[in-house]
């Protein structure tokens, strides 16, 4: 190696060692402080893509989590009044009952029946007071009201339901030659068709048109029939289930909560009275079908709840996996950037101590001119 004074060449090398150590030990104590293995996409453009997905996949499905946790404190509440509205029910039976005496006069029988009527008020108190962050759960709110105007009389064949997540128009459309099952919604135009085996005589499950938040039930329908296939039904919801993101993508991961409207009304109960042996027979029969209303309510309550907490497993299990995976990705391990921290520190003041070194050289070819 040439020695000058003009050029310190091997101050330059240990500058330049010295800027490469100082830039690794800078990017430890990033990382370090951080708690990421990636800071800038230049670390690992690859994996950041990939992790920020997952981070935004974890934070969302928490989110959702919580909607689960929210439609679950829905239903206790819709479950709470229908508990209530039975007691009510109950007490209106042991009334029924009692007024089927003929030891009791007319007087004594009108104070029943002004009991059998305040209990049927108090149904429709249950129905309209029992609210969730203002919206009554149990007063068809957050249901779906049908009106059928088509030859099929959807809902009104027991063996074939609607349901829909939105009010709107809706044309149900079955043609037996190809098997295909087609939903529209009138308003916008947007129609889904979905393939169904036509060679069912006696079909029984759901068929979700999933693109418009709806669903056609069957019920041990023969699909042969003219039913569905003279012309469209059609289906006006005038009400909409309540809907919970309960996954990460919007849609497809709707969880829709249909309540049914619980008054009197609906109960059949209007009009019925204890005030005569008769008529307290005829209120007593009504009450039973109302109880078994509330029944079959409260079994479809309890098998959303049910499907809640599996949901809420779900999530949670699938939380854990992708942080998990999000994690190895993107966290840095502190055990092995500490190593290299502490050897780009090492390495960094070796460098600082041999530029030192490296300045003195110039000074040491001074002593050749002495």
């Amino acid at each position: 190696m040439t020695t000058s004074f003009a050029t310190n060449a091997a101050s330059n090398s240990a500058v330049s060692y010295l800027h490469r150590n100082s830039s690794w030990q800078s990017s430890s104590i990033a990382k370090l402080s951080s708690g990421s293995r990636i800071v800038k996409a230049s670390d690992d453009a690859a994996s950041l893509a990939v992790g920020t997905k997952l981070k935004a996949d974890v934070t969302a499905l928490k989110q959702a989590s919580t909607n689960a946790s929210q439609a679950a404190s829905l239903l206790q509440i819709a479950d709470g009044a229908a508990s209530r509205i039975s007691d009510a029910l109950i007490r209106m039976k042991a009334l029924a009952t009692q007024a089927r005496s003929d030891v009791l006069s007319p007087t004594e029988r009108s104070y029943i029946d002004a009991e059998f009527t305040a209990m049927k008020s108090q149904i429709n108190f249950i129905s309209s007071s029992t609210k969730f962050n203002g919206v009554a759960v149990v007063s068809g709110a957050l249901g779906a009201t049908y009106d059928n105007t088509g030859a099929a009389n959807v809902n009104v064949d027991p063996t074939v339901s609607f349901e829909a997540n939105n009010a709107g128009t809706y044309q149900i459309g079955y043609a037996d030659a190809t098997g295909l099952l087609t939903v529209t919604e009138t308003g916008s135009g947007n129609a889904q068709t979905v393939k169904v085996d036509e060679t069912d005589t006696s079909f029984t499950g759901t068929v979700e048109f999933e693109g418009l938040g709806a669903r056609v039930i069957f019920d041990s329908y023969d699909l042969d029939t003219a039913g569905l296939t003279a012309a469209n039904e059609e289906v006006v919801v005038t009400g909409g289930a309540a809907i919970f993101q309960v996954g990460v993508a919007a849609g497809a991961d709707d969880l829709a909560i249909s309540l049914a409207e619980i008054t009197a009304t609906t109960l059949s109960l209007d009009g019925t009275t204890v005030g005569s042996i008769d008529d307290a027979a005829t209120a007593s029969g009504q009450v039973d079908i109302a109880i078994e209303t509330i029944n079959t309510e409260r079994a479809e309550l309890g098998a959303a709840m049910a499907r809640l907490e599996k949901i809420n497993e779900n999530l949670a299990t699938t939380i854990e996996n992708l942080d998990s995976a999000r994690s190895v990705l993107l966290d840095v391990d502190v055990a092995e950037e500490m190593t290299k921290f502490t050897t780009n520190q090492v390495m960094t003041q070796a460098a600082t101590a041999m530029l030192a070194q490296a300045n003195q050289l110039p000074q040491n070819l001074m002593k050749l001119l002495q």
